[in-house]
């Protein structure tokens, strides 16, 4: 059947070729716990035709308090080797919670810290609470020249389906990074509901697996994405290589 035919299209059909978003670099967070079953994922997504991945994993001191740019930097070279025998490119970045003096913290790592390529810094909050300083530190990090890139903003339930909120966080020029999972319901149909609205009104600068089990990655692959979400998606895949292949 054509595809144009079709109401919908299984994501794999689409060019997912980097992903942005994972916590594939193993036992440093609530992500993959072993090399072993962080190569296997890698190779399934090789296999899917996954070509580079930026490995994120959390930056929150009260929760994993080794986390500090040196020791990620130092997990990611030791592992290098083996991941680079799969054919596929990697970079290592962040993903930084918003806490209570995130901003004190930054400008004393400032040099250190774990970004994306261009300039772009990977941030989240609560899902539950809103970071009571997520525009100051959106306003810091833009005074540094770095670019802030929240993560999932479909998924805080604080953030109603109005998009007010989310709005006034682009305005302050933060991107906006979609999780996969989030089109498959898989975190409750409100959160589906608030991701579809926001790919349909073009808020999404990037997408990413936010990979912690290798059992997602026949979920995402296996989505059922309606026909009209197809542009979009294939807008951010291409994002999400151009990004790849910016200057760190």
């Amino acid at each position: 059947m054509s595809l144009f035919r079709r109401k919908t299209v299984k994501f794999k059909e689409l060019p997912f070729r980097t992903d942005v978003h994972s916590h594939l670099l193993p036992g440093v967070d609530d992500g993959f716990k072993t090399g072993e079953t962080s190569l296997s994922a890698i190779e399934i997504m090789r296999n899917a035709g996954v070509e580079r991945i930026i490995l994120t994993p959390h930056v929150f001191p009260e929760l994993y308090p080794d986390n500090t740019p040196s020791f990620i930097r130092g997990r990611f070279a030791s592992l290098a080797p083996e991941f680079e025998k799969t054919g596929m490119k990697f970079r290592i970045a962040g993903e930084h919670m918003i806490y209570e003096g995130f901003e004190e913290d930054a400008e004393k790592s400032r040099s250190d810290l774990l970004v994306l390529p261009d300039n772009m810094i990977l941030i989240e909050m609560s899902y539950v609470f809103e970071s009571l300083n997520i525009k100051d530190s959106i306003f810091y990090l833009n005074s540094t020249g770095l670019r802030p890139v929240l993560a999932h903003p479909e998924r805080y339930i604080y953030y109603s389906k109005s998009l007010h909120d989310i709005r006034t966080l682009m305005d302050m020029d933060c991107r906006l990074q979609l999780n996969l999972l989030s089109l498959g319901g898989f975190y409750g149909r409100m959160v589906k509901a608030k991701a579809e609205l926001m790919l349909e009104k073009g808020l999404y600068s990037y997408l990413g697996t936010d990979l912690h089990r290798i059992s997602q990655i026949d979920a995402i692959r296996e989505l059922d994405i309606p026909w009209k979400y197809v542009p979009a998606l294939e807008k951010l895949c291409e994002a999400n290589d151009n990004l790849f292949d910016s200057a760190v």
